[in-house]
């Protein structure tokens, strides 16, 4: 059985849904597009140094939002003490910032190659599915504290007593 009461799960719910569904809506109207500026403006000196062109219309643009949960579950997680909230909240959008770039530049190589097709889209969805899913990699990295006491058997001992079975035997 879990070490947090069902009420306090129930509440961070509540919570995570207060506070990301507006936030989500203010990202959508007014931040995404300073956002996708700010990775053009840092991609530009790549994108000329490669002859690459930024695409519009892409795939990628409306999966930025993911910061908005993420800084949410940072600010949210019980037991994270501040530095470890705010090293993991700058850590975290640092990378998913790396990955935006990364995404980005994939994205507009893949369709100057390919051009914008299924056969493109095949290419990219696997990348945009990582990148749904980085946010929520980076917040179990740094609430790892607050999962176990979630589901107490992550932080157990293998009965052996190792600390991970079966590596490192023969």
């Amino acid at each position: 059985m879990s070490a947090v009461p069902l009420r306090r799960l129930l509440l961070l719910l509540v919570l995570f849904l207060a506070l990301s569904m507006p936030l989500a809506w203010l990202w959508l109207e007014w931040g995404q597009v300073y956002y996708v500026r700010l990775l053009r403006t840092l991609l530009d000196p790549v994108y000329r140094a490669i002859g690459l062109r930024h695409q519009v219309g892409g795939p990628v643009a409306p999966r930025l939002v993911s910061l908005v949960p993420f800084v949410v579950l940072m600010a949210i997680t019980p037991g994270l003490s501040w530095r470890r909230r705010w090293v993991g909240s700058l850590v975290g959008v640092a990378v998913i910032l790396a990955f935006h770039l990364l995404l980005f530049t994939m994205v507009d190589a893949v369709y100057a190659v390919i051009g914008k097709n299924r056969r493109a889209l095949a290419r990219i969805v696997p990348f945009l599915l990582v990148n749904d899913g980085i946010p929520f990699l980076v917040w179990l990295f740094f609430a790892r504290d607050f999962l176990r006491q979630l589901v107490p058997a992550l932080g157990e001992r293998p009965a052996d007593g190792s600390p991970q079975s079966g590596r490192g035997r023969r």
